[in-house]
């Protein structure tokens, strides 16, 4: 008996401090620290866009799960911080699509020449079921994808002369990001293409490695490319995306409360930054303009280009896969003027 009351009062009491042990991991929240890294400057609006996500998630979860911000290289150069978040020694980072394209070959699909007629046209496929599908083929490589924001449309410019048709492109060393589908489509234009980081652009239109390059405004500008390039076509030849992305284990892990959060956030500052990216471009061009010769790429040079990118459409169909890139034309079809 006096054996029972002792094995009973044992199991009362592990109970019991079961309870005591559990209680706190229920209704304790964890705090939770994250580093977001990317290699834009402060200035633009997707640098903001990580604030603003920061904030949202901070609030969203009463302060336990933080997102300390490492903007303008500090962490490392695009294909630093993909290997980093792919490792965790990162959680977050947002880069360009096109560096990407070692990892998810389909992610070159948005970097095609004259795919999106518009910002909108870009939306409506990035936000639906073509954008769910390159983001979630990220998977495979350890990393969750969020969702895409914006740097917005490409143009050229160039110490040499103002492009206004592929023939104005000849023995231009044209610097782009390091994309295998980027470099083929400067070949294609007649350009001698050479791949250089974002970070080491300036330098290299400085010194002459490269005499023209490509990039929305809001880099040009970020990046004082007017102070060594002359010339600047307004050609919206390309749409550039960032890709917003997380290490696939440190948000699995993370609780459910908290991915919410994530998730919200990651859509809230999206808007803000698109939104933000628009009326930026227009107040960039009235700056840009005082330090560049500025042109809008006449409609006998944009169909030339058209006609000198189509090659490349047909010869990446395998790439990206003829089933996307046929919903894509489909999804932009009604945008188009």
């Amino acid at each position: 008996m006096a054996a029972f009351r002792l094995r009973l009062f044992g199991a009362i009491a592990t109970s019991i401090l079961g309870i005591a042990v559990a209680a706190p991991a229920t209704a304790q929240t964890p705090d939770v620290t994250w580093k977001f890294a990317h290699e834009n400057r402060e200035t633009v609006p997707a640098a903001k866009a990580a604030h603003i996500l920061a904030d949202a998630v901070a609030k969203k979860t009463g302060g336990h799960f933080k997102i300390q911000i490492y903007p303008a290289g500090q962490l490392g150069k695009e294909a630093q911080l993909i290997e980093q978040l792919q490792l965790g020694t990162v959680q977050m980072a947002f880069t360009p699509t096109a560096p990407l394209s070692n990892f998810e070959p389909r992610l070159q699909l948005i970097d095609l020449p004259f795919l999106f007629p518009s910002r909108d046209a870009a939306y409506a496929v990035l936000d639906g079921p073509v954008g769910q599908e390159l983001l979630a083929g990220l998977g495979k490589r350890g990393i969750k994808g969020l969702a895409f924001w914006e740097s917005g449309f490409k143009q050229m410019t160039s110490s040499v002369k103002p492009i206004l048709s592929p023939a104005d492109l000849s023995g231009q060393k044209v610097r782009t990001m390091q994309s295998p589908m980027l470099l083929e489509q400067y070949r294609e234009w007649g350009a001698n293409p050479v791949a250089i980081s974002f970070s080491e652009t300036y330098n290299a239109l400085q010194q002459g490695v490269a005499d023209a390059q490509e990039n929305p405004l809001v880099s040009i500008d970020s990046m004082r490319f007017y102070e060594v390039q002359k010339y600047l076509t307004l050609s919206n030849h390309g749409y550039t995306a960032f890709a917003v992305m997380a290490n696939r284990k440190a948000y699995d892990s993370l609780p459910a409360d908290y991915r919410k959060a994530l998730d919200e956030a990651v859509i809230e500052a999206r808007d803000a930054e698109r939104k933000d990216s628009k009326q930026v471009d227009e107040e960039l061009l009235k700056k840009i303009s005082q330090h560049m010769k500025i042109e809008e790429l006449p409609a006998a040079g944009r169909q030339a280009f058209v006609k000198a990118s189509r090659e490349l459409h047909k010869k990446y169909e395998g790439k990206v896969t003829k089933a996307l890139l046929d919903k894509t034309y489909e999804q932009t079809k009604p945008f188009e003027k």
